[in-house]
């Protein structure tokens, strides 16, 4: 009898220290659990953070990218196409009074700006330039839309030859313009403002008769061709020279020397004017 009294007790305390091991160890897997769950739930918000992170980063890159765009469209300097090619003019800023006349030449075709001995752009234009005569005949020849290869004779110039503006020249001989006609005239020197109206109107077949003498004060029947000088004014091609507030002097000053600004001007309101 005490033997099986002893056998329960025993019994009884074996269950009681297993009961009293399971409790705990039921509570310590609770509270794994429990840990687990909550390390679980930081890992996904740190995962979530740092895909916030990133999403944030990208569209940072987003705007980083629009902003680099943004500042390249707000140049200060004019921007053209030549050929397939973006090309920023260095020496055009875009708030000068030739800067519009730049780029609509540029984009016409009739400007490119200036190149290296190997022909690569140098994004310099030479607004202040004064244009020569062969430099004159390319941009006149381009502006009324001439097909070199139509030209074909013997150049009478002996100061083109050789030079890179030969193929313009021979064909403004063979056109009949009038200061390259006959072959005299030295392509490198300056061309006056006379000569290069005289060279745009005919260049777009523009008609004129004898002058007034009534539009400028030196600029009469006596002036080399005047009649197309007082035409070319009429039209808004040109005007007089003006003092330093904006009022007209009178004067045209037929024989001054044109710079590559006013030239890109001259060009593009004659297209705009006379049809290119």
């Amino acid at each position: 009898m005490n033997r099986y009294i002893f056998v329960g007790s025993l019994i009884l305390f074996v269950g009681t220290v297993f009961a009293s091991e399971f409790e705990y160890i039921f509570g310590d897997a609770q509270k794994f659990l429990s840990e687990l769950k909550m390390q679980s739930t930081e890992i996904n918000q740190v995962l979530e953070d740092s895909a916030f992170q990133e999403s944030d980063l990208l569209f940072l890159e987003a705007e980083v990218d629009e902003d680099t765009n943004l500042l390249e469209s707000n140049s200060i300097y004019v921007i053209v196409n030549v050929g397939e090619r973006e090309m920023e003019l260095t020496d055009v800023p875009k708030n000068t009074w030739f800067a519009p006349f730049v780029r609509s030449a540029a984009e016409k075709g009739i400007v490119s700006g200036y190149k290296d001995e190997q022909g690569v752009l140098l994004g310099l234009f030479g607004p202040a330039d004064l244009v020569s005569i062969e430099q004159l005949a390319k941009m006149t020849l381009g502006a009324s839309n001439v097909y070199l290869s139509s030209c074909n004779g013997s150049i009478l110039n002996k100061s083109a030859v050789g030079s890179w503006s030969e193929s313009y020249i021979l064909c403004t001989e063979e056109l009949g313009w009038a200061i390259y006609s006959d072959g005299g005239i030295d392509v490198k020197k300056p061309a006056t403002r006379s000569e290069v109206i005289i060279t745009i109107m005919q260049a777009f077949n523009v008609l004129f008769e004898s002058s007034t003498g009534e539009i400028f004060t030196d600029v009469n029947s006596s002036t080399q061709f005047s009649g197309a000088i007082e035409r070319a004014a009429k039209d808004g091609i040109v005007s007089g020279f003006a003092d330093e507030n904006g009022n007209p002097t009178g004067l045209f000053g037929p024989s001054d020397s044109v710079t590559r600004a006013e030239i890109a001007k001259i060009v593009t309101l004659a297209i705009d004017v006379y049809g290119g």
